[in-house]
């Protein structure tokens, strides 16, 4: 007949269980350490939208008290505004702007950029956000941050859903 266990015995036991199951474990899961997801990657061109514009024809911008606000095209004749805060005269190249997008259209919203060379950045990390002033208009309210990568004549392609929209803008 065995011998019962009596209660000394059972930490003992307990503890060469568990040092048992850690050595048959060997060095546990290895977990890789990257870099942070960059807010802008390479994509294509997006087509054209006909009357958007051109760097000989800019869209319609002015200057308020909350930055520059420029007007687009989209192919189904929503609005766009995109509102580039705290910024005054000009879009400053090589700075991250504070960006708020107005458009209409369901889904996400994709923003791309392009130069005149045909570089094209995808924009990320927009989200659904209103300012903290009082900015009206039509579309759903957008907010994120864009940084032209130099001087020049940019292209700024929206996307959500079905609803294509385009404008164009010189950043210095």
């Amino acid at each position: 007949m065995p011998r019962p266990i009596t209660p000394a015995r059972v930490p003992i036991a307990a503890l060469a269980a568990l040092l048992f199951a850690l050595s048959a474990c060997g060095g546990g899961p290895k977990v890789a350490t990257v870099s942070p997801p960059a807010t802008t990657h390479h994509t294509t061109t997006p087509p054209a939208i006909p009357g958007a514009g051109s760097c000989r024809n800019l869209s319609p911008a002015h200057d308020d008290k909350h930055g520059i606000e420029v007007r687009g095209t989209t192919t189904d004749h929503e609005p766009l505004v995109v509102l580039f805060a705290g910024t005054h005269r000009t879009i400053q190249s090589g700075k991250a702007l504070t960006t708020y997008v107005r458009v209409g259209g369901v889904r996400a919203l994709q923003i791309s950029i392009g130069d005149r060379a045909g570089s094209v950045r995808r924009l990320l990390g927009f989200r659904p956000g209103l300012p903290p002033f009082d900015w009206p208009g039509a579309g759903t309210p957008w907010t994120g941050t864009t940084t032209f990568p130099q001087a020049g004549c940019w292209r700024v392609d929206v996307q959500r859903g079905g609803l294509t929209g385009q404008l164009w803008l010189r950043a210095s």
